[in-house]
């Protein structure tokens, strides 16, 4: 009688700080923290927040890109935006010291292979490690996409400096082969992240342009079926070496990538650190 008359006082309380079910026992009762709605309703506004800002810079980055591929007025030559690229990626994953976690651990250096497109406000990207043989069982895959703006500061043809700010979305996973493991329990990690950093370009001669970006990101994560979420840190770097107009518009781009991200979250077995080093050789169309 003493549970029931408590339950019922909870019940005519409203209290909304703890959302309640009533367990198969007679007296269980399962609390759900308030945090959990909490932790959902900053991501929503931070969505948000992200969204307005991206479309205050996204305005200013296009014209930088119009600016950036137009020479003087009475000699107007569009040089290619588009950029398609592949090359290996030498890729460091390591589960952080210190985690109090004896499970499977997907600690490896190895190289796997990045392609990536680049259009005028969009990136996608994807990179996969094929199989060595019949005992490697270790499969990595990638998948994401940046959108991005940028803030010009100053801008001519010869040199620019500009502020970049990406919007990115990223899919990474970590598993072996004909495991018997449960997808909860795999390395499975899908993150969103907003960030701004600085870019600049320089054209030395007509057809030879030099542009690098730095970006920090944060953003939140979340493993394979909703077990866990968490915090995702990352800084990206960018290098390209164009060369223009080699055959009529089509150009060669070399490319190199820097990529680091922090994961952490709730549960220890998903905290791990990765960096990659790609190297890249495309054209531009």
């Amino acid at each position: 009688m003493k549970s029931s008359a408590s339950l019922g006082a909870i019940i005519e309380s409203q209290d909304y700080d703890t959302a309640m079910t009533i367990g198969k026992k007679p007296g269980i009762v399962k609390t759900f923290p308030m945090h959990i709605q909490n932790t959902n309703k900053r991501r929503k506004n931070f969505m948000q927040s992200v969204l307005l800002l991206f479309l205050l810079l996204i305005v200013p980055g296009v014209l930088h890109a119009q600016m950036f591929s137009v020479e003087e007025p009475e000699r107007r030559t569009r040089v290619s935006s588009n950029i398609l690229s592949a090359g290996p990626e030498f890729l460091n994953m390591s589960l952080r010291e210190g985690d109090p976690f004896t499970g499977r651990v997907y600690n490896f250096t190895e190289p796997v292979y990045r392609i990536r497109l680049e259009l005028p406000s969009v990136e996608v990207y994807g990179g996969f490690r094929p199989r060595m043989g019949e005992a490697d069982s270790l499969n990595y895959l990638n998948l994401g996409a940046n959108i991005s703006g940028s803030l010009p500061l100053t801008i001519s043809r010869e040199y620019g400096i500009v502020l970049p700010l990406w919007l990115s979305t990223d899919y990474t996973s970590v598993r072996e082969r004909g495991s018997q493991q449960p997808e909860s329990e795999q390395f499975r990690q899908s993150s969103a992240s907003i960030g701004l950093g600085v870019g600049a370009f320089l054209r030395p001669v007509n057809n030879v342009r030099l542009r690098a970006e730095f970006v920090p990101q944060i953003g939140f994560t979340m493993s394979s079926m909703g077990s866990d979420s968490g915090q995702l840190a990352s800084l990206n770097g960018s290098f390209r070496l164009h060369v223009d107009q080699i055959f009529r518009r089509y150009g060669l781009v070399l490319a190199y990538n820097y990529t680091w991200r922090r994961y952490s979250g709730s549960d220890a077995r998903f905290d791990y650190d990765l960096s990659g080093h790609n190297l890249g050789l495309g054209i531009s169309f």
